[in-house]
């Protein structure tokens, strides 16, 4: 045990710990992408272990072709996501709101949404509407109103419909935009089929919306604390 100690205390072998530290943090990762960054940065310290370290050149070959590997499966998962030359809110909704990273798993649900500008007063959508369009809000601001009354806004990051797509209930609110808009429109039933036969993708919305959701009730009820 002390002879254990010893060596993991060993300030020589701190490439051979950052090594084991960057694969086993690589095993946690749900994103593709970035298990392999981390599996790339594992393979490297590991290379320097055996250059600097122990100077076994056989490890050092073995090593060297693990990290050749990753590194082309980490390029060509770059290109491959970058090649559809998405919009900057295309890959914020994709990548950062979603989280949806596999290349082809984006090109299906970019087929599945239509971009479009909205202007003030536009209604996206009446309390009581049945299958409500489901929305995703890049810029811009809108009114949700129950029963005529203002009940809170919504504005970039945020989802409307998600409620009726999730219940399977019409719309419960009316939403007025208050400021000119750039939103998403998603196909619901093509987004449903889409979601049954990749529950990648399917998890991925319920994360997203779910997270949406909380934070619209919370802004609505700290809107609603002043006013009670």
């Amino acid at each position: 045990m002390q002879d254990i100690l010893s060596d993991l205390a060993d300030p020589d072998n701190i490439f051979a710990h950052l090594s084991y530290i960057f694969l086993i943090t690589s095993m946690l990762m749900r994103s593709l992408r970035n298990l392999r960054i981390l599996a790339l940065l594992s393979g490297l310290a590991a290379m320097a272990h055996f250059i600097f370290r122990t100077q076994d050149n056989a490890s050092l070959v073995w090593d060297t072709a693990f990290v050749a590997a990753n590194g082309i499966q980490l390029v060509l998962l770059l290109y491959r996501s970058r090649r559809g030359l998405m919009k900057s809110e295309e890959r914020e909704l994709l990548e950062n709101v979603l989280r949806v990273e596999e290349p082809a798993h984006q090109r299906r649900l970019l087929d599945l949404m239509t971009w479009k500008d909205v202007e003030v007063g536009e209604v996206l959508m009446t309390q009581g509407q049945k299958r409500p369009p489901l929305i995703y809000i890049a810029s811009g601001a809108a009114g949700i109103e129950h029963d005529s009354t203002l009940v809170g806004v919504c504005g970039p990051g945020d989802f409307l419909g998600e409620m009726s797509l999730i219940r399977g209930e019409g719309a419960s609110a009316t939403v007025k935009v208050t400021n000119p808009m750039r939103i998403a429109c998603f196909d619901r039933e093509a987004l449903m089929r889409l979601s049954e036969g990749l529950p990648e993708v399917a998890r991925a919305f319920d994360h997203a919306l779910n997270r949406g959701l909380a934070a619209k009730i919370l802004r609505m009820n700290q809107s609603a604390v002043p006013a009670g």
